[in-house]
């Protein structure tokens, strides 16, 4: 009796952990970490993820919406308008979780960003592993296009409601800090060849 209230309360834990690691979207639209996609998957619910990134004289504004679809995949599109042009150009992007995560195995996804206008270079796919232990989880890829070569990153956990962040993408080094001021709502602070602000909301359908 005891081993069987012990494996539920782990599953419901599980089943809140990864609700918590999917609330979170990368700049580019699918669920991660700054510049950096997970393994993990929206849940039911929609996020989006505004952010607005400074390159020495040139700015990049992003404007991801993505849903998840409740079945171990998500889908969305990210709007796009560099510091020339006002317009948010359209890139779609879609994710797959092919393997849950358990006690012993890592979370495995394959995602893709549809570049239709070919406004960032064209088309990126990645395969995305994440695994979580006790305050820290690590995440490590490798893709095409954005995603170029391997890429990876270790979240560590400050406190409840902050999470500092190393990363490693496009041959090059970054830093991020993520704050949840409310359940569905975060901000983060990015580095990566300039500096990015995010700000997050997730709503559960």
């Amino acid at each position: 009796m005891r081993i069987k209230v012990f494996l539920i309360t782990l599953v419901i834990l599980m089943s809140f952990s990864s609700l918590a690691n999917a609330s979170t979207l990368s700049n580019w639209g699918p669920t991660g970490i700054s510049e950096v996609p997970t393994a993990y998957v929206l849940n039911f619910g929609v996020a989006v993820g505004p952010n607005i990134g400074f390159y020495g004289e040139d700015t990049l504004i992003r404007v991801p919406i993505t849903l998840g679809l409740g079945i171990g995949i998500e889908v969305g599109v990210t709007g796009l308008s560099l510091s020339s042009s006002t317009d948010l150009v359209p890139m779609f992007h879609a994710k797959w979780n092919i393997i849950e995560e358990k006690p012993l195995l890592p979370s495995v996804s394959i995602g893709g960003l549809f570049d239709v206008n070919d406004s960032m270079g064209g088309t990126s796919f990645y395969v995305a592993l994440s695994k979580g232990l006790g305050n820290l989880k690590g995440h490590l890829g490798i893709g095409s296009g954005i995603y170029e070569g391997m890429f990876g990153a270790l979240e560590f956990k400050l406190t409840d409601n902050i999470d500092l962040i190393g990363f490693y993408k496009s041959e090059q080094a970054g830093l991020a800090l993520n704050i949840n001021l409310l359940s569905l709502l975060n901000i983060t602070a990015t580095y990566h060849g300039g500096i990015i602000f995010q700000v997050g909301m997730n709503v559960s359908l």
